[in-house]
């Protein structure tokens, strides 16, 4: 064996820990004294040496660490709260909420128990395994599987250790190790993670009724569907135009492209594979569906009305999906609704609310945006209100004359996207974040759905 192969087992063998002093530590310390503090490590014997004296320190070394891993951790009963977990119902029913652990876990329901509706905060079992994990938490088995438990009878119910819990609690529900370790990771990382199905179900229950729309507002959906349907009658003219001038000019080469042909009609004749039409959101497999929503601390989350996701997490294990194929990327973007068009004139209000959950974690993190002040008008009110009305009514109309141009063939280069347009093709209209488990190794891969059509950097977006 080399010098330099030497000195990296000797570096990786420095890293160990001697839980020997720390076997010392523990018994030299007295319950109300100060904490100890852990010395220096000293020098260690790298290689074998055949002497009786090493092999007594590698066992002392041992058993020390068995000794460390046995002792009872000890945790204040003024973070602890209590629950009593029901294997029949799957859930975590908590009685008493001690400290943090339980701001941005659970879901709150409604049960009906003799005839009354009584609500409770229930745990997941991820959430209760987690938190029986972390020490927040006193779990304990119900005598009454399939029954609300009572407060009453959580003192005279069993106590559910965490090695207990990972064997009856985890596997219930959808709850898998690998999922759950994806749950605990993230939360030890700060996110607010709950699930998919429970988020869906909360915000369809707590969704607010439509609003009743204003005179002006039906006077404008009137002008704007009225507008549209001229707009349908106008491209069905053109298309049959169209139809009749190729029959009649002359195209050249394989393309066949005639010499009158605009950029737009050019760029598309040379795309190879065409861009997927926008389709409704379609089920498909479960197993690719997402299973947790998780959003980023600063976030204002609320149980009782969860803001829309800013991250949809699936969880898959190599054993199952070894390798992810193009019908498997299709059918995980199928599962994330298609944002509102901004074109449409209709508002999105959970684009509306996740931006401004971006807003207030880019505050949280010192990473705000610098919006320019506009600068204060020197003209009168009334002056300013007539010019602003003008330049609006000049900017509709050269909307419009733009639109009507590029359909006769009038408009030979649209101007490029203004901005940047490779970050929103990066972001993509659709994102899915893949947590991939393999044997506990744990990958998480984000993946977004880019939209060509929408940044052409030649021709226009078809409308």
């Amino acid at each position: 064996m080399d010098d330099g192969a030497r000195r990296e087992e000797s570096d990786g063998e420095e890293d160990m820990p001697d839980y020997r002093v720390l076997a010392a530590l523990a018994q030299r310390h007295k319950p109300g004294a100060e904490a100890p503090v852990i010395p220096k490590r000293g020098e260690k014997d790298f290689e074998p040496t055949g002497f009786g004296g090493q092999s007594k320190a590698l066992a002392l070394s041992r058993d020390a660490l068995f000794s460390a891993i046995r002792t009872e951790r000890a945790h204040s009963s003024k973070t602890l709260s209590t629950a009593t977990w029901d294997p029949v119902l799957r859930r975590a029913f908590v009685f008493t909420q001690r400290g943090q652990s339980c701001t941005h876990i659970g879901v709150t329901e409604r049960r009906h128990v003799d005839g009354r509706a009584v609500t409770h905060l229930e745990l997941l079992p991820e959430e209760t395994v987690y938190l029986m994990e972390r020490g927040a938490l006193d779990c304990r088995l119900t005598r009454t599987p399939g029954e609300v438990p009572s407060e009453a009878a959580h003192a005279a119910c069993i106590p559910l250790s965490v090695a207990q819990a990972y064997a009856q609690v985890l596997g219930t529900d959808g709850a898998t190790l690998a999922r759950y370790q994806i749950y605990a990771y993230l939360k030890r990382l700060g996110y607010i993670v709950q699930r998919a199905e429970v988020v869906e179900r909360v915000r369809a229950r707590a969704a607010p009724p439509a609003p009743r729309r204003r005179p002006a507002a039906w006077l404008a959906a009137l002008g704007a569907a009225v507008l549209r349907v001229l707009a349908a009658c106008v491209r069905r003219m053109q298309y049959v135009a169209r139809l009749v001038t190729s029959r009649v000019r002359r195209t050249r080469g394989l393309l066949r492209i005639a010499p009158g042909d605009t950029y737009e009609r050019v760029f598309d004749a040379l795309r190879i594979v065409p861009t997927a039409a926008r389709v409704p959101p379609a089920g498909g497999a479960d197993v690719l569906a997402p299973f947790f929503y998780a959003w980023r601390p600063a976030t204002h989350y609320r149980r009782t009305q969860p803001p829309p996701p800013e991250f949809r997490i699936c969880v898959l294990e190599t054993d199952a999906h070894p390798m992810l194929h193009l019908h498997d990327f299709e059918v995980l973007f199928s599962h994330v609704p298609l944002p509102t068009d901004a074109d449409a004139g209709e508002p999105d209000a959970d684009e509306a609310q996740l931006e401004a959950i971006r807003e207030q974690n880019r505050r949280a993190y010192g990473k705000q945006r610098k919006v320019p002040r506009p600068k204060p008008s020197a003209r009168p009110a009334h002056v300013a209100s007539i010019v602003g009305r003008f330049l609006w009514l000049v900017r509709v109309l050269g909307a419009v004359l733009r639109r009507l141009a590029r359909g006769c063939g009038l408009a030979r280069m649209p101007p490029r996207p203004a901005g940047n347009v490779y970050l929103p093709l990066k972001a993509g209209r659709r994102s899915v974040v893949v947590a991939i488990v393999d044997q506990g190794t744990m990958s998480l891969l984000r993946f977004g759905e880019a939209e060509f059509t929408r940044w052409r950097l030649a021709g226009s977006a078809p409308t």
